[in-house]
């Protein structure tokens, strides 16, 4: 049973199962998270669906918990023999208080950043999302390439910056409402015209796939089940998956992985030194992303998986 899998204490409840009797409405959703992590595994290549469907069992498990607040405030929206309800009141009371409490403790703490999301950082400047950044006005070259690529996308032109900085680096953020790619002077001087072209082109396949709206559903998803040790492996899957789909996108808008390629391999060899944390969070590329399975905690995949991954659609 996952339940036991991702936090014991907390799933004592089907220790009660195998005591009292099954309860197919607590069985159900269990059957569905296994159906669907199987189908997962059958997927492959298809980042697309695979992030979706991970994300979907974010949210069964966040519909898990919201089942037990409203079970603890309407015990009769759910419909279970008396004699179970007896005897999870004799054997486990205190598991019930605890479930009780976590999954409120990780319904607000997910409402805050759900409106922090949506009513705070998205509406500051990008001096205050990064006060410790210096941004220049950028060049009509990167600003054309931008526009272009945006076209091909069929997407609105995003706001565009150049981050004053050696570091390789470009990325995408939303402030004043608005999405802004940003790209370092480190990035524009360390690759060709083309290869820079690649990377910015990953950053408009990220809107093009909303990608923010994904990430931010699992983001406020694993919040919501702070408790759930499953949660912190979840999120990051769908931030790596959403990375690869990303560079598929890339590719096909602009008719081919080679320069791509060409760039993730260039960084890939860069010596630059440490990036400041938010930037290197959301940047095309994290240099520092590890591989194993301290890996299975990277929102980034490595890089070399993302080239493996780029050269197979040769």
């Amino acid at each position: 049973m996952i339940q036991f899998i991702q936090f014991l204490p907390r799933y004592l409840g089907l220790l009660s199962m195998l005591l009292v009797g099954p309860s197919i409405l607590k069985l159900l959703p269990d059957v569905l998270i296994l159906a669907t992590l199987a189908g997962v595994l059958a997927l492959g290549r298809s980042f697309r669906s695979k992030s979706l469907a991970l994300l979907g069992i974010l949210v069964l498990m966040v519909l898990q918990s919201l089942g037990i607040v409203l079970y603890a405030v309407y015990p009769e929206s759910i419909r279970e023999t008396a004699h179970f309800a007896h005897e999870s009141v004799i054997f486990f009371p205190m598991l019930r208080d605890f479930n009780l409490g976590v999954s409120l403790i990780g319904a607000f703490a997910a409402g805050c950043v759900a409106l922090f999301i949506e009513f705070g950082r998205s509406r500051f400047s990008m001096s205050k999302v990064f006060p410790n950044v210096g941004f220049v006005e950028p060049t009509p070259e990167l600003t054309s390439i931008i526009q272009r690529l945006s076209r091909a996308a069929k997407i609105r032109t995003p706001d565009v910056a150049i981050v004053d900085s050696g570091n390789p680096t470009a990325f995408t953020v939303r402030a004043n409402r608005r999405y802004t790619i940003a790209a370092s002077v480190g990035l524009l001087e360390s690759l060709s015209e083309k290869e820079v072209e690649a990377c910015l082109a990953h950053e408009v396949a990220h809107l093009k796939n909303r990608d923010f709206i994904v990430r931010a559903l699992a983001t406020i998803a694993k919040l919501a089940l702070f408790a759930r040790p499953m949660g912190y492996f979840l999120e990051p899957a769908i931030y790596r998956a959403r990375e690869l789909l990303a560079d598929k996108t890339a590719a096909e808008l602009i008719c081919g992985p080679t320069m791509l390629i060409s760039a993730l391999s260039k960084l890939k060899q860069a010596n630059s030194d440490s990036e400041p944390s938010l930037i290197a969070g959301m940047s095309v590329c994290n240099l520092n992303a590890r591989n194993g399975f301290l890996g299975l905690f990277e929102k980034h995949p490595c890089l070399e998986q993302r080239i493996q991954a780029l050269q197979e659609m040769n």
